[in-house]
């Protein structure tokens, strides 16, 4: 209760200060009004110790946490605590000692790039890091309004700055907000720099220890021409080369949300670029809103957040097909989440157009929309540039990246084809970590896409991070393509499925909160790790991979060893099991949320058979999850 003391005395401080901004004054009162009613609960004392028992985590993903009052909250206090402590950082040099690049920038001063998302308080939080930054001497270049992440790590490489910073909590429900840090590379800062910029941090008091005025540090708004180079650098990685492919993007009925948050403004605009005119947009979801009224979980891995948008989709396309436009019935829904570095994507597989079907019979008239998963995506975009680009000739020596967690369809299709394919740990800034190793050997050129199974996709090195704007761009270029063929992306998707294998993949994930859930996931990895049994669903486990001790173990149909080899990957905790048939499921605690994720890949030779393998390895691992 100390702690909990300290905070209402010095937050009733705060509300009293008469040369205090009335914006800080208010979030103060709030913060003071949150405390209050938390001591007033029925388990006030379980409530007061969640918001204290621990100071908010730093990570490779920056802070992510519950808006309020606490330590263990975000708040203006926690993020001008972090932000002290990345100055710390950058003012002691260490930012070009961790730098991914191997050729530093020669910069005259120190400057950190920020952007921001439309969660609650988002822009009170950039524009508390630009006030701690200029009082550290650091200059700051600020959007002039809400942007989306990858234009945060455009900003970082535009403006030759030593480290970036982006507020959003991504997919996250209203409740949360968070701050991801990126390098000068335009890169989430890696494990070695936070741990270092964590311990900075760790060693600071969060009223005493952090500046707010008195420094030399200079603010930049950035404004309208930076969005538009980052825009222009999105359009070079089109992949139109004709008129009459910008004729059928003209052809091409697309149904839009940014599930109010920062896509709505640059993907119309990408959109629009590129010769799309017939673009719908889900009203209840066009403007920014922090509390996401609508969808209460932005995630647009989700089908619930993407139900106002197909309910869009059906209501344009009931409307035109009883006017006789056909042409106009949506062929595809885009959904973006709030800080618009992933993308989603319904697909219409039915049309009602009177078309003939794949059999030579004709299609159903009711249209059907149907969710393709971020492996399905993925895939679906990779063979498409490789396609335009890579047989062309337009891209030289190309290379993947994807990670341990996406689908191994990826290796059949880069098999095929020549490909150099890069596996990384979990999440995009590996990805981008590999870009920059390309960049330090002036390899940058090689690189044709990169993607991640939770709908994030980058083609060029333009950022450092995925890209909705880029992501949406070649959604719509690849559908208008496939659509002058006479084939919807699920006509495509089974072409493929035929060619090389029926691949399905899978995510379940349990949420564990609060200082016991991190408790139970150790203890759930631990199982994971000692307690697993010789079979799964009537299959031997043949490899068990533990990406925490750096090694893959085989064993035989007895489950007995056999051997093992190095894993060349940076330690992380991670297990990934393989089964006889090669079918597999990879387990890790999620980064950013309270949650244990557990990968299912399988492989069929019908979507039946893999179907079929899905549904059983959920079964059984759910119910080992949840035995006692």
């Amino acid at each position: 209760m100390k702690t909990y003391e300290i905070w209402k005395e010095f937050l009733t401080e705060q509300i009293h200060l008469h040369n205090s901004n009335e914006e800080i004054k208010n979030i103060n009162r709030q913060l003071l009004q949150d405390l209050e009613e938390c001591a007033a609960l029925e388990n006030a004392g379980e409530e007061i110790y969640e918001r204290f028992y621990k100071d908010i985590e730093f990570g490779t993903g920056g802070l992510r946490g519950i808006l309020g009052a606490g330590t263990n909250r975000l708040n203006i206090y926690t993020v001008a605590k972090a932000t002290q402590g990345i100055a710390d950082y950058i003012r002691a040099g260490e930012y070009r000692m961790d730098s991914p690049l191997r050729q530093k920038k020669n910069q005259a001063g120190t400057s950190v790039a920020i952007s921001y998302d439309s969660r609650i308080y988002s822009e009170v939080f950039a524009k508390i890091a630009a006030q701690v930054l200029t009082a550290n001497d650091i200059d700051v270049y600020l959007y002039e309004e809400l942007m989306p992440t990858p234009a945060l790590s455009f900003a970082v490489r535009q403006m030759d700055c030593s480290m970036g910073i982006m507020i959003t909590a991504s997919h996250n429900p209203a409740k949360y907000n968070g701050y991801k840090v990126y390098d000068d590379s335009g890169c989430q800062v890696t494990l070695t720099a936070a741990e270092k910029i964590f311990r900075y941090i760790e060693r600071l008091d969060i009223f005493t220890d952090v500046k707010y005025s008195g420094g030399d540090g200079i603010l930049n708004m950035l404004g309208d021409e930076t969005v538009k180079n980052y825009l222009d650098a999105v359009q070079a990685e089109s992949t139109l080369s004709s008129e009459e492919e910008r004729k059928a993007l003209s052809r091409l009925s697309v149904v839009y949300t940014p599930l109010n948050g920062t896509g709505n403004k640059p993907v119309r605009a990408i959109l629009e670029r590129i010769g799309v005119t017939k673009i719908a947009v889900v009203k209840e979801q066009e403007l920014p809103d922090g509390h996401f009224p609508t969808c209460p979980y932005p995630n647009p891995e989700k089908r619930e957040a993407l139900e106002l948008g197909l309910e869009l989709c059906g209501r344009l396309a009931r409307e035109a097909a009883a006017s006789g436009q056909t042409a106009d019935i949506p062929d595809i829904l885009l959904a973006t989440d709030p800080d618009c570095d992933r993308v989603g994507l319904a697909v219409c597989e039915s049309s009602g157009r009177g078309e003939e079907g794949r059999n030579g019979k004709a299609k159903e008239s009711r249209p059907v929309y149907r969710l393709l998963s971020g492996n399905e995506v993925g895939v679906l975009l990779f063979d498409f540039l490789i396609k335009k680009k890579a047989e062309t000739g337009l891209k030289k020596n190309p290379c993947v990246i994807t990670t341990i967690v996406s689908t191994r369809m990826t290796a059949a299709i880069a098999a095929k084809h020549g490909v150099r394919m890069i596996l990384t740990l979990t999440g995009f800034k590996f990805i981008g970590e590999q870009i920059a190793f390309l960049e330090n050997e002036n390899r940058e050129a090689e690189f044709l896409f990169g993607f991640e199974e939770s709908y994030g996709y980058l083609s060029g090195t333009y950022v450092r991070d995925k890209d909705a704007v880029n992501g949406s761009m070649l959604i719509c270029e690849m559908a208008a393509y496939y659509k002058e063929k006479g084939l919807t992306l699920a006509d495509r998707l089974e072409e493929l499925y035929q060619e090389y294998g029926y691949f399905k993949n899978h995510l379940i994930d349990f949420t564990f909160e609060g200082s016991k859930g991190m408790e139970i996931m150790n203890q759930l990895m631990q199982r994971f790790r000692e307690e697993l049994p010789s079979r799964l669903i009537g299959r031997p486990i043949l490899e068990v991979a533990d990406y925490q001790k750096q090694e893959r173990y085989f064993l035989n149909e007895d489950g007995q060893p056999s051997g093992s080899v190095c894993i060349n990957l940076p330690k992380s905790d991670v297990i990934e099991v393989v089964l006889e048939g090669g079918s597999s499921f990879t387990v890790r605690p999620s980064g950013t949320e309270p949650k244990i994720k557990i990968y299912l890949s399988a492989k069929g030779n019908t979507a039946q058979e893999s179907e079929k393998v899905i549904v059983d390895l959920t079964e059984e691992l759910t119910k080992i999850v949840h035995r006692k």
